[in-house]
């Protein structure tokens, strides 16, 4: 595990300036029976737990409160990723594996740095202002984890387990305390794993922590950088070229492929791409396609200084040397560039001696993953997982639910039956956000939906126009049903706005619900109407005809249905002008004619309704039209 802090600064020396020493008042208050944070009194240790969870980020903080909530002795295991030695606050704990990358995001919206810059701050200076609110945003969210476990009474034990297997049915745990290195063993009654997973390092890069990082390490970055290059194209990716972009670096990212299709693989809709890909290249972001590195030529050594302007010879830094191939290997010249960066995906983290998965007979995938059946338990009884160590989307929020899921299983007997979600909401914190869920219309048609779009700008609500007018909203929906399929959202607060749209998804609402749904005045929300205003003018026959088609419906319910040959001639019978074309006093007479006399006012409106050229009447092909729709409705026992 990488730690939160810069190399040239000790995560003890950091955590010291910040939180209170561990014989403080309110540092006590946050421990358990006068200890420090994350230990646990060795009395309470010898006593059997009911749950022992192994991990504590937002999956295994979730699963051991739903078991404290369930009634259940818990107790939460994690190695720290940063905590003074003797015990006390780990900052990361509790924290998404994305919690560095959202707190630079938020630290670099309320900090100009180029108005830091030019009062006079050295760079150093302004990155370690930065750090330091990144630190606080971490300190702050770790405490409230540890006071709501607290709550609920969940032990939390700061150390490095490893499964001891048992004849017994039983959990045995031989933890390493971080406290003061000793060993004691831990029994419980069921295991919840959640290790989390670390990033992917692709053999032939250079990590050093020092210029060279992964996602996760780049949490030690020790300096202000002006050029940052970032090799892959998902949502880690896109995130740090836009927060480092912020913060002033050129940047630069590498993409294998095309950056489109591989944003679309990950399900994201395809003008949701182009816009973002648009936001990054309006930043002046350079996104290299088809592009690969052949190897590293030079990496040095050393930090950049950026203690001083140039003028006072500050700011001096050798770069790193890169040289780029295209897909064929062809050469694509020298990239010069003071921070380097992988995104390249995550794997979990299940492998090695501290843990001891595979000799207690826990089965791992091809990839590593622990495998688990559909109640998350492994190939042993007492053994669940949860979260990024296991195959799945790999996302903090499913990770929490899964970890749920896991504990009512565990403990509410075999035939427990619990609703698994069919899909889940992602939210990107670019600049701007992206948030989607459910089908984009592509994957609707191949489906088999007859799938439209509703799009609304920003700008078509009143807070858009006034305070944010770049963005989209869309909602994928099937004509005929008018169910909405999925919502996908590019701009200011949108992974909020996501989940309205998944509670529409879900509810199976239609564009004609949301149409007919009051929304606070001057809200974001106001544009999931507006875009379904949009896809209501795609159908031919939209929300304003569904009283009149009604109305003729109720004529129609004991007319016998006639064919399109049988319709022309009762159509005929009554244009005796033969210009193909009816009026409202011959319209109701075809209606007599068939046995399904409708009143004057419903043909009155059915006219204004399918009247497109205005000349006040109805023709043959608008009429036919209005039947086929009124025949389909009774068909499918709408009428």
């Amino acid at each position: 595990m990488s730690a939160l802090f810069p190399p040239v600064c000790s995560a003890k020396d950091v955590v010291d300036s910040l939180i209170p020493p561990a014989d403080d008042e309110t540092a006590m208050e946050l421990g358990t029976g006068g200890l420090p944070i994350g230990s646990v009194a060795d009395a309470e240790l010898a006593k059997q737990y009911d749950l022992i969870v192994i991990g504590g980020g937002p999956a295994g903080v979730a699963g051991a409160l739903k078991a404290a909530q369930m009634g259940k002795r818990t107790l939460v295991i994690d190695r720290p990723k940063a905590a003074p030695a003797g015990g006390g606050l780990d900052f990361g704990f509790g924290g998404p594996t994305g919690l560095f990358s959202k707190a630079m995001r938020d630290v670099g919206k309320t900090l100009d740095i180029e108005s830091l810059e030019t009062m006079g701050l050295d760079n150093d200076v302004v990155w370690r202002q930065v750090r330091n609110n990144c630190l606080k945003l971490a300190k702050n969210n770790a405490i409230n984890c540890i006071q709501t476990l607290g709550v609920f009474r969940v032990g939390y034990l700061q150390g490095e387990a490893t499964i001891v297997p048992t004849d017994d049915g039983k959990a045995t745990l031989r933890i390493k305390k971080h406290a003061n290195g000793e060993m004691v063993d831990v029994t419980g009654k069921k295991v919840l794993l959640c290790t989390g997973s670390t990033p992917l390092r692709l053999p032939g890069t250079p990590f050093d922590g020092l210029r060279v990082f992964d996602s996760d390490s780049i949490n030690g970055l020790g300096f202000l950088p002006r050029s940052v290059t970032i090799v892959g194209s998902g949502i880690i990716a896109i995130e740090y070229a836009k927060i480092f972009r912020k913060y002033g670096a050129d940047v630069t990212m590498l993409v294998r492929g095309n950056a489109k299709s591989a944003l679309q693989k990950i399900g994201i809709d395809e003008t949701i791409a182009e816009r973002l890909l648009g936001a990054l290249a309006s930043d002046n972001i350079k996104v290299m396609e088809d592009t690969s590195i052949k190897e590293f030529t030079y990496v040095p050594d050393t930090v950049c200084d950026t203690s001083g302007s140039d003028d006072i010879g500050g700011n001096s830094c050798e770069p790193i040397e890169i040289e780029l191939v295209d897909g064929e290997k062809n050469p694509k010249g020298t990239l010069f560039t003071e921070v380097f960066m992988a995104a390249t995906g995550r794997v979990p983290v299940t492998k090695g001696t501290v843990l001891g998965l595979e000799e207690a007979g826990i089965e791992l995938g091809q990839r590593g993953h622990i495998n688990v059946n559909e109640k998350m338990c492994t190939s042993v009884p007492y053994i669940y997982s949860a979260g990024d160590c296991i195959a799945g989307p790999a996302l903090a929020s499913t990770g929490v639910d899964q970890a749920q899921r896991a504990v009512e299983y565990m403990f509410s007997g075999p035939n427990k039956v619990v609703e698994v979600a069919d899909d889940f909401p992602i939210g990107m914190w670019t600049t701007p956000e992206v948030g989607y869920y459910g089908m984009t219309k592509q994957a609707a048609l191949k489906k088999g939906f007859d799938a439209e779009e509703g799009i609304a700008q920003y700008d078509r609500c009143l807070r858009g126009r006034v305070f944010a007018p770049d963005g989209m909203l869309k909602l994928v929906f099937d004509r005929e049903s008018k169910r909405i399929l999925g919502v996908h959202i590019i701009g200011t607060d949108a992974c909020e706005l996501v989940h309205y749209g998944m509670d529409l998804v879900e509810k199976q609402a239609t564009i004609f619900d949301v149409i007919g749904t009051l929304f606070t005045a001057v809200t974001f929300h106001e544009l999931f109407k507006e875009a379904a205003f949009d896809g209501n003018s795609k159908l031919e026959f939209g929300i304003q005809w569904q009283e009149v088609l009604s109305e003729l419906s109720v004529g129609l319910m004991g007319s016998e249905e006639l064919s399109e040959a049988e319709l022309r001639v009762k159509f005929n019978e009554i244009d005796t002008s033969g210009d193909g074309s009816l009026d409202t006093e011959e319209l109701a007479q075809v209606f007599v004619n068939i046995g399904a006399p409708v009143a004057e006012e419903v043909i009155e409106n059915l006219v204004h309704l399918a009247d497109e050229d205005g000349n006040g009447t109805i023709e043959w092909d608008e009429f036919v039209s209005i039947f086929e729709v009124l025949n389909t409705m009774k068909a499918k026992g709408a009428l």
